[in-house]
């Protein structure tokens, strides 16, 4: 008995170490990291010092105490997500001045124009807009503006003004997304209109609509998910992801329908369910809206096939729902593809002598893209987590070891398995998972060369590199790697990982404040 007590005296001990071990690390981290801004990025005056010295010892305290409730608290980790990405999301939400996400005001002036189109019943797309929308533009491409700014000239983004100008040239891109991505923060924006004219109160409004949608759809797919929970966790909580979604943007519906999508196919193979009438309605909708998103996502759909009879009780119902869901999927897709294709082509005539020059010259195409990936490969590493993410529009620079901290975890987790249960799934459907990778990728970076760096002053047709890319349109296509590496088990702590990507949120949070000096 007393031999019991001792052991189980050891081990309390051992764990008020490593908790005071980890408190040390941890605020002579921070400290240091406060003290280097303070010293060296804070070029402002000394009560501005002071308050966002606060300011970043309350984020600090924050991290520190949501780190040591998950070692005291046995939660679920759905609802760890949910208490991270809240907590998280309120400190990207306040550092990151409306407009200042990347691509935010061109996908802000789309919302807009989508929540003003459809309450006033007027069918006609409008491109004219009172004149804050052109302040917003402006401090946009501006480095110089800060939050005083906004403060300070709070009225100039009221839209009391009778007076248009026409803002097509600002988001004639955005009109290729289909409006359905848009749905969360059409929702804000409209109930913004109602409580305000100020379009910074309107804005804020659709951001958070956005959000809770962002962070409900990530939830479910980390609950309904039987294993690679930490994967899930870690994938969501990506600063490139928090900051994706606090903004408006139209990755924030496609990503989270993306995951939510994969993590029910995975879950139906895993545990070898069968699919009630729900889930089979739950993911033709999930289809229909992947191929409405963003059509370089429609190979996605194909990971149907690797359902199987024992999903649905006899292979008649196995093969009507494939057929019904790939079939619909592709004609929604391809309709709006073809609408998003003539307003292309009125907008960007360049996009069109770019598909001719691909269509004509393929292997100096492949060449191209081998070019950018040796030229620009590392930067995309970069972005996948931060990187130019959370660049605000050069106001701020995060380190880049700091994603490749993060991407270290990312990738470990992917090899944490919280069962001992494997997926089980043949080699044929590895490869068929691969291609689909292979091929979204590929079709990602195709459109990109087609609609961007066509453009003149950025690119050209026959450009030698592909320009435009960003890490996180790859978020989804990482994803299905957990049907690939399935069979390794990583011996580590998960619990480190996810503690690993939490603590990296403080330099990057720490930077992005330079947008309040």
């Amino acid at each position: 008995m007393e031999e019991n007590n001792a052991q189980i005296q050891e081990i309390k001990s051992n764990r008020k170490i490593k908790l005071i071990s980890f408190q040390i690390f941890y605020w002579l981290f921070a400290i240091i990291m406060m003290m280097y801004f303070r010293n060296t990025v804070f070029k402002a005056e000394e009560n501005i010092k002071n308050i966002l010295q606060i300011t970043m010892i309350i984020i600090a305290l924050s991290i520190d105490g949501i780190l040591i409730l998950f070692k005291k608290i046995k939660l679920e980790v759905y609802k760890q997500f949910i208490i991270l990405a809240s907590i998280l999301g309120i400190f990207y939400f306040i550092v990151t001045p409306f407009g200042n996400g990347t691509d935010e005001v061109s996908h802000f002036l789309r919302v807009f124009e989508i929540s003003r189109k459809y309450t006033n019943i007027h069918m006609q797309e409008d491109t004219t807009f009172p004149p804050a929308f052109s302040k917003l533009v402006d401090y946009k491409n501006s480095i110089l503006i800060k939050y005083e700014n906004y403060i300070n000239e709070f009225d100039a983004f009221s839209m009391n003004s009778e007076e248009r100008r026409d803002l097509i040239n600002e988001y004639w891109n955005i009109k290729l997304y289909s409006p359905i991505q848009y749905i969360p923060q059409v929702i804000g924006v409209t109930i913004g209109r109602i409580l305000s004219d100020n379009i910074v109160v309107i804005g804020m409004c659709g951001r958070l609509t956005g959000y809770i949608f962002w962070i409900v759809l990530c939830a479910n797919s980390i609950k309904l998910v039987p294993n690679k929970k930490t994967f899930f966790l870690i994938l969501c909580i990506l600063p490139v992801n928090i900051f994706s979604a606090i903004c408006i943007s139209g990755d924030t519906v496609t990503n989270a329908v993306c995951i939510l999508f994969i993590s029910l196919i995975y879950r139906k193979v895993y545990l070898k369910e069968k699919i009630n009438k729900t889930e089979k309605i739950i993911l033709l909708i999930l289809c229909c809206m992947i191929a409405l998103c963003k059509i370089v996502y429609l190979p996605f759909v194909a990971i149907v096939l690797l359902l199987k009879e024992e999903n649905f009780g006899n292979k008649k119902s196995l093969k009507n729902f494939i057929i019904i869901t790939i079939t619909l999927s592709s004609i929604v897709g391809f309709s709006w593809l073809v609408i998003g294709s003539m307003n292309l082509a009125n907008s960007n005539s360049a996009s069109g002598e770019q598909l001719k020059f691909i269509l004509n010259n393929p292997f100096e195409y492949g060449m191209i893209i081998m070019r950018t990936l040796t030229q620009k490969g590392a930067q995309y590493i970069y972005q996948l987590c931060t990187g130019d993410e959370l660049m605000c529009h050069a106001k701020t620079t995060v380190y880049p070891i700091v994603s490749y901290i993060i991407s270290i975890c990312l990738l470990m987790s992917l090899f944490v398995n919280e069962e001992k249960k494997e997926l089980q799934i043949n080699t044929l459907r590895k490869v068929w998972i691969g291609l689909i990778m292979f091929g979204t990728s590929i079709l990602i970076v195709t459109a990109i060369y087609i609609q961007w760096t066509s453009l003149a002053g950025i690119g050209k047709i026959g450009n030698e590199i592909i320009l435009g890319i960003q890490g996180r349109y790859f978020i989804p296509v990482i994803v299905l790697s957990i049907f690939i590496l399935n069979k390794t088990k990583l011996e580590t702590n998960e619990k480190h990982l996810i503690t690993g990507v939490i603590l990296m949120q403080l330099p990057v949070l720490f930077q992005i404040m330079n947008v309040f000096v």
